[in-house]
């Protein structure tokens, strides 16, 4: 976690981690804000209810993970946590998870910036992306101690809210029913209040977060310095806007009191044991190809290794990517390569087993999944691979977009027909992500 005292060091930072890669400037995106300044009086703690930890995390950093479960076709350039310029326990966000393209994960910054108030910690995070991102991204804008919104909540946030320039919030529409009241007329009745009236619920609904806007609009209303919002929606409504009200869930509680901190945790762990098989994909994969094609090489993992003959097959016969290849399919539930790749197909003849991976990788990709590991074995008398692994370890790395890839060779001891030398074959499994 890298924490900036200042606007210059953090847009230079930003300048050189983000737009030095593929999210080119000239494609708009989305940024995060997380206002993290309070205090949290109410909750009763000296240490900020941001600041509690429950499972190896802060609360903060579980608002700021969830934060990343946007979906990628939202573009998520970076989250910015706001803090206050005399935070002292911004230690404790240094296992906040890091940057990772192959997982979708964008980089996570602190400044210190934050204001006395909400509305001042986010119009700081606001001007601070008017020199860094354009009028016209979108600006998402997630409390603090919001740990639990669900991928689900903000997938319906984004495809609703990017389609309107109002923006959009989520909310939840109010279950119970609503009493308006008369104030106690005694300090001592604070704990006991009279009904004025019954209020039709209807109408109502109970604003959550995150609240996404166009950057330009924020900016132009912050502009103002006499803003007194308690949350973006009221402050966009004061422009004349009317954002969408997109269905959030009950689960995405904000911390208030220490028993929704409870709540919280238990929740969250309930959850983990449930879904614990969702998050986690694996997959096995097994190819072979014999020897007998003319040629003086064969391809293994993209690499071309000088051999007396060729493989034989429709495509390439690059037998430890038609592995992994399989291996990945089976992990994401999608089939195998001869569903995909037909070899009655003329447009697959000879084709690079290259693209077949990147194919491959790039419909997990859109399903919302990226490839965690991959662990290969090529098993073959000849010719000899170890000279040749980290070459293709490099190559599988860049195409899959995997950091975590091992390149095994084993032979089997002269036995059977890999022991005759008349093919190759390859093991691969491979382990994937949900986002």
């Amino acid at each position: 976690m890298h924490i900036f005292d200042d606007f210059h060091s953090a847009e230079k930072f930003l300048k050189k981690t983000l737009f030095a890669t593929n999210k080119a400037r000239s494609i708009n995106g989305t940024w995060g804000i997380i206002p993290a300044g309070g205090s949290g009086r109410r909750f009763k703690s000296n240490t900020p209810k941001q600041y509690k930890r429950f499972d190896g995390k802060t609360v903060l950093e579980w608002s700021a993970e969830s934060l990343q479960r946007l979906p990628r076709r939202a573009s998520l350039m970076c989250i910015i946590i706001i803090i206050s310029k005399e935070d002292k326990f911004c230690q404790y966000l240094n296992s906040t998870i890091e940057p990772n393209a192959s997982s979708g994960i964008s980089p996570t910054i602190a400044l210190r910036c934050g204001g006395d108030t909400r509305s001042e910690s986010v119009s700081a995070g606001v001007n601070f992306l008017g020199n860094l991102a354009s009028p016209e991204d979108w600006v998402v804008i997630h409390d603090a101690v919001r740990p639990c919104v669900s991928h689900e909540a903000l997938s319906r946030l984004w495809d609703i809210g990017s389609m309107d320039d109002d923006g959009a919030i989520l909310g939840i529409p109010v279950s119970e029913t609503l009493k308006s009241i008369s104030k106690p007329s005694h300090e001592k009745e604070v704990e006991c209040f009279r009904i004025k009236k019954t209020v039709d619920r209807e109408t109502f609904w109970l604003a959550q977060t995150p609240q996404m806007f166009k950057l330009n609009q924020l900016l132009e209303v912050f502009a103002k310095k006499n803003f007194t919002f308690t949350d973006e929606a009221s402050a966009i409504e004061s422009l004349g806007k009317r954002p969408r009200l997109v269905l959030g869930e009950k689960q995405n509680i904000k911390i208030t009191t220490p028993e929704d901190f409870e709540i919280i945790k238990n929740w969250k762990r309930k959850k983990e044991r449930t879904t614990v098989s969702n998050m986690m994909r694996f997959g096995q994969g097994f190819d072979i190809h014999k020897f007998g094609k003319d040629g003086n090489f064969v391809i293994l993992g993209g690499v071309k290794i000088e051999h007396s003959n060729g493989l034989v097959g429709h495509s390439d016969a690059d037998v430890l990517i038609h592995a992994i290849c399989d291996a990945l399919l089976g992990a994401a539930g999608l089939g195998d390569i001869g569903d995909w790749f037909p070899d009655n197909e003329l447009k697959y003849k000879d084709i690079d087993s290259r693209k077949i991976l990147k194919k491959i990788v790039s419909a997990i990709n859109e399903r919302d999944m990226f490839i965690f590991q991959i662990d290969a074995t090529v098993i073959c008398e000849v010719p000899k691979i170890t000279p040749h692994k980290e070459k293709i370890k490099k190559i599988l790395i860049k195409d899959t977009q995997c950091n975590l890839v091992n390149v095994k060779a084993t032979t089997t001891e002269t036995l059977g027909s890999i022991g005759r030398k008349e093919g190759i074959a390859a093991l691969a499994a491979a382990s994937l992500c949900c986002k």
